[in-house]
């Protein structure tokens, strides 16, 4: 069995005011901490917490899946390579580690490699802002399934679209 569906989720919000920092060491603001828990909320609704996480390894991804996935046993691992990488440059990273065999694998890291890989699965040019997760259903399992004809596009959720 392969893996069933891809989610696709950018970082969310992260703070400009503390200075010194690195761009990798730059942490979530308050709207960011707020919207990662709430798409971790609405992947927990609809049954589709990840039980593969590959990461970029900054401050930032990493208080995403804090934040989204804190009660799972689920663990990330995390790509240096995902940081600030091309689609190409996550593809090709992806490759190296191959498909996992069964359930869901989430693809945690930056803008513009995000978006590009949106829209590589998709065929949809749509923006990626930050906390967005694009959810992928498998509609073929015997094409590669790094290739768009794997997959589905079954949703974009937004963090605005669940704030109360």
């Amino acid at each position: 069995m392969a893996t069933q569906h891809l989610l696709l989720m950018r970082h969310a919000k992260s703070s400009w005011n503390h200075d010194g920092l690195t761009d990798h060491e730059r942490p979530l603001n308050g709207r960011g901490r707020r919207a990662a828990k709430k798409i971790g909320a609405v992947l927990r609704a609809r049954a589709l917490v990840p039980n593969h996480i590959w990461s970029s390894d900054s401050q930032r991804t990493r208080e995403t899946y804090e934040r989204c996935f804190a009660n799972t046993d689920n663990k990330p691992i995390w790509h240096e390579g995902f940081y600030h990488a091309s689609a190409n440059q996550v593809l090709y990273l992806c490759a190296e580690n191959g498909e996992p065999q069964t359930g869901i694998l989430m693809l945690l890291g930056h803008n513009p490699g995000w978006e590009d890989l949106l829209f590589h699965f998709s065929g949809l040019s749509r923006r990626m802002p930050t906390g967005a997760c694009a959810v992928f259903t498998r509609i073929n399992e015997k094409t590669d399934w790094l290739e768009r004809k794997s997959w589905r596009l079954a949703d974009l959720l937004l963090p605005r679209d669940y704030e109360t």
